[in-house]
């Protein structure tokens, strides 16, 4: 019997038949469901009723087909993947010989031919359908090459073990079976559930919006009889809002979320997606903000979990020649040293000697310059210590299984350390998480070992290749036991569920409803031509009704209350087109609210009381025995920014190789450039591309497009200033690279380096600064009071060089030459505003009143120019969140 709904209370009718059927003692009563969530979740339901279900009373039809050919080796998807890279390669067909070794090739191949059997069509049925494709041979090609090798291994696809499972469906022992919820059903599957209806009274419920025409017609050949579903559950109340963005979807959806919260448990409350890559990682932070609790109902990659990529970045540090940047990444990944200050010292370490190899040399650097070993050095030396037994395996030619059999000892390494606390469901879940992806990774093991040539002994290249790829394509979905938490669910999963509030989301075209694109090997005409050869295949039309069917399904999901919702602008800024689905709706459009999450503890006060501790004042004075203009400068920008970099000295991470050129070392590069030139002048081409080769080599920065762009803007910046500069340098006597040390008051020491200074003969000091930042934005400078290197570079010139401040002035060297300052040059080429009046005695008041400040303790997040905190080191550790001050709408807290 086939039941079709006339509304949408089939599956309260399902259910409740087989209820009866449990209630009548019938041991033979089965009830079967698309997937395996929905599975343990009918008989978590029936449990709590009070049902003693036997094993298998409610699974998956792949759970059936398993139960009755337990002896069947069935091809994994990861293994038929591999297979079908090897059968790429050896069908040599030319039509695919510039793609075959791609990933994304081999996938697309093993896509289609997942649908072929599905259909119940093997390479010899398709060959005599005659299909008319351009691609069509080329593909049978490698068709036959898969069924050949799948053969010889003895494994057989899905097709073929359900052709297996119907020869012993008469013996299964099931006299009644109802199969609820599926979305459709392949030829093979529909041939197992005819077997069955043989010994059986079977009841299928699918809806009129799956069930095709040549289904209908198949069941009713088939015997079966269509009934119209009694049950009809009232429509609920629909809504609509619109986002400007994804993120503030997710906020409005979270706000909605806790309103429905105070009145019913967030396990009644369901969010529906579509475009899971683009929705779930923003739901998932979106709900950790705001502490709603949530099981997502998603695959997610193996790779990707913390533990397999702590292994596979093992092995892949060790066919790298422990290459430090791959060491250092899986590192970071070990458990028990991941946290540990010891690593975070190692870290800084390492980073300034990538891209360095070795073993040796990372051992090298657990120990300072003394050579003693520092804080924690033992547990990183024991660590890679263990690391290096891997080294053997280099040399290893052994089977498949041999391989299988030492890879599953990796596991070893993720060892993590005791709780040092009570556990949380959070450090539970995560426990979960590492058990279920380790089993999951030796299982990838196995399937490797299964798809590669068993009596053939080869390298670990090729064994970890194949490991590599079934870990890309083995998914990981750790089980969350909790009950009361909101439902997150696809489009797919949520056919069965029904919850009183659901949210659907993601109302965009391309994503719900999905583009589907044309096969490449088999275009919709060979489509069309082979189910009219009884070859069931679905055509781009068929997945457009797909889409239709699955936005049905989810809009009916809700009892109470439906919403709709979708962004109005993609990540690009780029208005969205709404989906088409929304049109037949006719739903008023609501805005989403601002909202951000309430505080969880009480806010801070953004200004901090000074430091008023005597030792610690003290340890201040020892520990800033001097300052620097540039000390000074830092300190009126932000007096917790000097805190935090100056005072405590705290680091940022060393940059990588290739962002190891950035403006700063620039800078340093071209003031040693001319430094020398202006001395000694010469050919500049050699003497920078020296200077260039020396600094690369102490940085260890790779020659690539973007050091060769930077190269090549540096050297025509210099040669302008070359053939451009009218600074009258006959009538002055340099020195380059002048440092400086005097005392602007007792106890207050003034220490600096000046890049020039020009005296002439009758005594005039002039004091040059290079800037190699914007040339036309030097002048800038000027206006800003905070910049105190000009005025204490002329108290130096004047103290401790014992000239006559007669002009100061900056040098823009980038993208052009401009010169910015005060004063003018000895023979009036270069001219500018005079000297502000009592300047310099003004700039030592204010140094003094700095300094006291700073050994006073002063530490209060203030930053005098907000718009450079984005670039300040200690922008993480503030205590001022600076985006509060820009928020245009007043935001509520939820």
């Amino acid at each position: 019997m086939i039941t079709g709904p006339a509304g949408s209370g089939k599956t309260s009718q399902v259910l409740e038949e087989f209820r009866a059927a449990l209630r009548a003692g019938e041991r033979g009563a089965r009830l079967l469901v698309p997937t395996a969530t929905l599975a343990r979740h009918t008989r978590n339901l029936l449990a709590r009723e009070g049902f003693l279900l036997r094993g298998g009373a409610v699974q998956t039809l792949s759970g059936l087909v398993r139960e009755l050919t337990p002896d069947a080796a069935e091809v994994p998807g990861t293994v038929l993947y591999l297979v079908v890279e090897e059968a790429a390669k050896r069908a040599a067909r030319p039509e695919f010989a510039r793609v075959a070794a791609l990933p994304g090739f081999c996938a697309a191949i093993k896509r289609v031919i997942d649908e072929f059997i599905a259909a119940g069509c093997d390479s010899e049925r398709l060959a005599a359908a005659r299909p008319e494709a351009p691609l069509a041979p080329a593909f049978l090609a490698v068709y036959r090459e898969v069924e050949r090798e799948l053969a010889r291994r003895g494994l057989l696809t899905r097709a073929a073990r359900i052709a297996r499972a119907c020869e012993h469906a008469a013996s299964s022992g099931i006299r009644a079976l109802w199969m609820d919820g599926f979305h459709v059903l392949t030829e093979p599957e529909l041939s197992l559930v005819r077997e069955l209806a043989r010994t059986a009274d079977v009841t299928l419920a699918m809806g009129d919006e799956v069930l095709t025409d040549a289904m209908r017609a198949w069941l009713f050949l088939a015997g079966f009889e269509e009934e119209r579903a009694a049950g009809h559950r009232a429509q609920a109340v629909r809504a609509h809002f619109v986002a400007p963005t994804i993120e503030r979807e997710a906020e409005e959806i979270a706000r909605r979320i806790l309103e429905q919260a105070a009145g019913r448990p967030f396990r009644e409350i369901g969010v529906i997606v579509r475009a899971a890559d683009i929705y779930v990682p923003v739901l998932r932070t979106t709900f950790e903000r705001f502490g709603i609790p949530a099981n997502f109902y998603f695959d997610a990659p193996l790779e990707r979990h913390p533990a397999v990529r702590f292994l596979c970045g093992v092995i892949d540090a060790m066919l790298a020649g422990w290459d430090h940047g791959r060491t250092l990444a899986a590192l970071r990944l070990a458990p028990r040293l991941a946290d540990s200050v010891a690593l975070d010292r190692f870290d800084f370490a390492v980073r300034e000697r990538i891209p360095d190899a070795g073993l040796g040399q990372l051992k090298a650097l657990l120990f300072d310059d003394e050579g003693k070993p520092f804080p924690g050095a033992d547990r990183l030396a024991a660590r890679l210590d263990r690391l290096a037994s891997l080294e053997e395996l280099r040399s290893w030619q052994v089977a498949p299984k041999d391989w299988a059999a030492r890879f599953r000892g990796l596991r070893n390494l993720f060892r993590p350390a005791r709780p040092a606390e009570a556990a949380t469901h959070e450090m539970a879940l995560e426990w979960r998480a590492q058990s279920e992806a380790l089993d999951a990774f030796d299982a990838a093991l196995d399937e490797a070992a299964l798809a590669l040539p068993a009596s053939r002994a080869i390298g670990i290249e090729t064994w970890w290749r194949a490991v590599k790829a079934a870990l890309r394509l083995t998914p990981l979905r750790v089980t969350d036991g909790r009950r009361n938490v909101v439902q997150v669910l696809s489009a797919h999963e949520a056919r069965q569920w029904v919850l009183p509030v659901v949210f659907v989301c993601g109302m965009v075209e391309k994503q719900f409803p999905r583009f589907q694109p044309q096969d490449a090997f088999f275009p919709d005409a060979a489509r069309c031509r082979l189910n009219e050869s009884g070859i069931r295949v679905r055509t781009a039309a068929e997945f457009e009704r797909e889409e239709r069917a699955l936005f049905d399904s989810a809009i009916t999901r809700a009892t109470l209350l439906t919403t709709l919702s979708y962004p109005e602008f993609d990540a690009r800024g780029e208005r969205n087109l709404r989906s088409l689905f929304l049109e037949d709706l006719l739903l008023d459009r609501h805005e989403a609210r601002p909202v951000r999450p309430a505080p969880r503890r009480p806010a801070r006060a953004a200004e901090a009381a000074p430091i008023r501790d005597p030792q610690l004042l003290a340890w201040i004075g020892n520990a800033l025995p001097h300052f620097s203009p540039t000390r000074l400068e830092a300190f009126l920008q932000c007096p917790f920014q000097f805190f935090a970099v100056k005072t405590l000295g705290l680091r940022t991470r060393p940059d990588r190789p290739e962002e190891r050129l950035n403006f700063l070392k620039q800078g340093n590069l071209i003031h040693e450039v001319l430094a020398e030139w202006w001395a000694r002048p010469q050919d500049l081409g050699p003497l920078f591309e020296r200077k260039l080769a020396e600094f690369l080599a102490e940085e260890r920065i790779p020659r690539g497009y973007h050091t060769e762009r930077l190269r090549n803007a540096m050297l025509d910046d210099l040669t302008r200033f070359v053939r451009e500069d009218a600074w009258p340098r006959a009538a002055v006597t340099s020195r380059m690279e002048e440092s400086f040390e005097f005392e602007l008051a007792p106890g207050v020491l003034l220490t600096g380096r000046i890049d020039r200074i020009d005296t002439t003969p009758d005594g005039r000091a002039f004091v040059i600064d290079y800037k190699y930042s914007a040339a036309k934005k030097v002048k800038d400078k000027l206006k800003d009071e905070n910049l105190l290197q000009a005025p204490v570079y002329l108290m130096a010139a004047e103290r401790v060089l014992g000239g006559r401040a007669a002009g100061v002035f900056y040098i823009g060297l980038r993208g052009g030459l401009e010169y910015a300052g005060w004063g003018a040059a000895p023979d009036g080429s270069v001219s500018a505003d005079p000297f502000p009046e009592n300047w310099l005695e003004r700039t030592r008041e204010r140094a003094l009143e700095i300094a006291g400040r700073i050994r006073g303790g002063a530490v209060e997040v203030a930053p005098a120019d907000t718009a450079k905190c984005r670039y300040c080191d200690a922008r993480d550790v503030c205590r001022v969140n600076l985006a509060e001050a820009a928020e245009p709408e007043q935001e509520e807290e939820a």
